[in-house]
């Protein structure tokens, strides 16, 4: 990752969605700051007022708070959409760890898988999470273009012969 505005994104970013979230937000941020008539400034103290202004969640405003004041003003009205896109671009080409399970998962738990995959498959990516509720149990990855099936009905089709054989044997009485 050569980009160290892209390492920054990806330090509160696991997945694709909250990344381009983040790009969204900085942006917005941003027009508030460039382009409205506000007097505002690229610091801190213009983050409370995009804040106010705003009215957006918490979580938001703590993202802003977090970022760097050395990366907030190396921004310009002319470089911010420029800069913005350049990050975007650069996100695109790092890998993608794609994992397909039952139900939605809660932040932590998105953050937890994000901190695993980070520190056991590769530093450099992003994680697309999709919800297929027909998984019931288990999960799906897909890996440098290779799925791994980790689901119940993979697991019956897998071992189908074997199950049939126990079944066929009867169940011995206690």
């Amino acid at each position: 990752m050569t980009n160290p505005f892209l390492k920054i994104f990806t330090e509160h970013a696991y997945t694709r969605t909250d990344f381009a979230h983040y790009i969204s937000l900085v942006r917005e941020f941003l027009e508030f700051i460039f382009f409205t008539k506000h007097d505002a400034s690229v610091s801190k103290d213009g983050i409370e007022q995009f804040a106010v202004y705003s009215q957006k969640p918490f979580t938001d405003i703590a993202f802003l708070r977090a970022l760097p004041s050395s990366f907030l003003s190396s921004f310009t009205q002319e470089s911010l959409y420029e800069t913005l896109n350049r990050i975007s671009e650069d996100a695109k080409q790092l890998k993608t760890f794609s994992l397909t399970v039952p139900v939605v998962f809660s932040h932590t738990d998105v953050e937890a898988i994000g901190t695993w995959a980070r520190q056991e498959v590769s530093h450099d990516l992003l994680i697309d999470i999709d919800v297929d509720p027909s998984i019931a149990v288990g999960c799906r990855l897909v890996w440098n273009n290779m799925l791994h099936d980790f689901t119940f009905n993979q697991y019956l089709i897998k071992n189908q012969k074997e199950l049939h054989e126990r079944f066929a044997q009867g169940v011995p009485n206690p």
